[in-house]
């Protein structure tokens, strides 16, 4: 997620597709969604620019793993259901 902002691959939206990038992983493997609290946001900001500055990623990284991934209850059967799914729209999109 970082690393994609950081790069600036689009002209406008990098964060947005970032973010959204890593909480469809983050979700299909049962880990949660990040999400950046409001309160919390200026000292994100902050850090993003520290980080754009520096390319020191791990201070951010730990960062937004302590205060913005909030956890998203699964058992191991709707975990395995998300894989399989995966792996169907993965196979069938080699058939086309």
């Amino acid at each position: 997620m970082l690393w994609t902002m950081r790069s600036q691959i689009f002209q406008d939206g990098n964060k947005r597709v970032a973010s959204l990038t890593a909480n469809k992983i983050m979700i299909e493997n049962g880990k949660g969604i990040i999400s950046i609290p409001v309160e919390l946001d200026g000292t994100f900001k902050t850090m993003l620019v520290q980080y754009y500055e520096t390319n020191q990623m791990q201070p951010l990284k730990e960062w937004v793993y302590e205060h913005c991934v909030d956890g998203v209850q699964v058992d191991a059967r709707q975990v395995e259901e998300a894989k399989k799914r995966a792996l169907h729209r993965r196979n069938r999109g080699m058939e086309l």
